[in-house]
């Protein structure tokens, strides 16, 4: 099995670089296609990457895009690996028990495996309990009378076969959404896994829905579950179904050169990465009644809305305070904020009530400093009005060059806090 190739966002792969071919650069281009190109750029016989993070498998061959906030050429892929594996996890959008071992695990494959593995554990665990059964209705032609007679069917199929009725009846079995779900999902692992010992797993679950009906899947079937008591055991398996059927694109050309992308846009996961860090440190300053809000919105213009990334409040005193922080994923030119930036801030504070903003940026190296300056007075405001913006810095790793576990501290003591 190659090894994955390891890439930053925003980097370029070449046709003829080791491990990567042709063959693996068209089924690639037929796959942004069919995305609406939002993935990554097609050049003459390269790709470019954009700030889409995540893996990307084309055949038997994995590339890992891998997040980046530091300067120069030569950082250190591993630890960006694991860097995103941690912030993944830790939004909840890979949850993986057992830690240490799935570090381990990337050692000698790829991430795209540790999603596949997540998956049908899943399932294993599912099968293992027992598959859900529903109530559904069937038609047939029976040679007894079961549920009720459909009469119009009755007489087109039945003239000369009086001793048949058509009828519509119940049956409680496994055949059921959830269960079709999955079993797509697992025939796609099948087909798709390098690892022999995924597929061989694979192999044996599609065992157990063979008697399920097919059915294609498409997002909209993803909208017609319904969750019950009896079914919110399968939340995480078909989440995770949903992500491996959604980005999959079989190679119909060729036969031989299947896609599977699980990318996540680095912009949306840093925002959520940061609000969860935010949360999970807030109980520390509860004397300070801190509430934390993400993604609040208000009306802008027409049927527009802004919405900024994180709305904090808090007690200063008598009174309350508001700050609002917009993360961005991204290296400021000359470390000052883009125009755009400020702007939009600006209108932050005036729609939401702030008297105070706050960019939040990842800090690419130890000469990057923080910014604070009020915004010019304005004519449509009154003259008492003062408002600001600043910018932040945070340090996401510690000595060990592993993930910091007081950034959510941090945050709330030096920047929301921070009067």
């Amino acid at each position: 099995m190659p090894m994955p190739i390891q890439i930053f966002e925003h980097g370029t792969l070449v046709v003829g670089e080791p491990g990567f071919n042709a063959t693996h650069f068209g089924a690639l281009v037929r796959y942004n296609d069919r995305h609406d190109c939002v993935f990554f750029k097609v050049g003459h016989q390269r790709i470019h990457f954009s700030s889409f993070v995540g893996v990307i498998q084309v055949g038997n061959l994995a590339i890992e895009i891998l997040p980046k906030a530091e300067k120069g050429a030569l950082a250190d892929k591993g630890k960006w690996q694991r860097a995103l594996l941690q912030m993944l996890r830790q939004v909840g959008w890979l949850d993986v028990e057992a830690a240490p071992e799935a570090d381990l695990y990337l050692r000698h494959s790829s991430l795209i495996d540790l999603y596949l593995d997540a998956f049908l554990e899943e399932v294993e665990r599912l099968t293992h309990v027992g598959l859900v059964k529903k109530y559904r209705t069937t038609e047939a032609n029976l040679y007894k009378l079961k549920g009720r007679i459909l009469f119009r069917q009755q007489v087109s199929r039945n003239l000369l076969h009086r001793e048949r009725i058509y009828t519509a009846h119940e049956i409680y079995d496994r055949d059921n959404l959830f269960n079709r779900i999955l079993k797509c999902a697992v025939g796609i692992v099948e087909r798709l896994a390098v690892r022999q010992a995924l597929a061989a797993r694979a192999s044996v679950l599609k065992l157990t829905f063979e008697q399920l009906s097919e059915c294609r899947i498409t997002a909209e079937t993803f909208e017609q579950v319904v969750w019950g008591r009896n079914t919110e055991r399968y939340r995480r398996a078909i989440q995770l179904a949903r992500l491996i059927i959604l980005n999959y694109s079989p190679d119909l050309r060729g036969g031989h050169e299947h896609v599977v992308a699980i990318l996540f846009d680095m912009n949306k996961l840093f925002e959520r990465f940061i609000l969860v860090q935010i949360s999970r440190a807030r109980s520390a300053f509860a004397n300070r009644r801190l509430r934390v809000q993400g993604q609040a919105s208000k009306r802008f213009w027409a049927s527009k809305s802004i919405r900024p990334d994180i709305v904090a409040d808090f007690d200063h005193g008598e009174t309350s305070e508001r700050v609002i922080l917009d993360t961005k994923w991204k290296v400021p030119k000359d470390g000052l904020p883009a125009d755009d930036d400020l702007k939009q801030m600006y209108a932050y504070n005036l729609h939401f009530g702030g008297r105070r903003s706050v960019l939040v940026y990842p800090r690419a190296d130890a000469e990057q400093n923080g910014n604070r300056q009020p915004y010019a007075p304005s004519m449509g405001l009154p003259p008492d009005h003062t408002h600001e913006c600043a910018t932040y810095y945070i340090d996401l790793f510690d000595d060990h060059q592993q993930l910091r576990r007081d950034i959510g501290a941090k945050l709330i003591e030096h920047v929301i806090l921070d009067a």
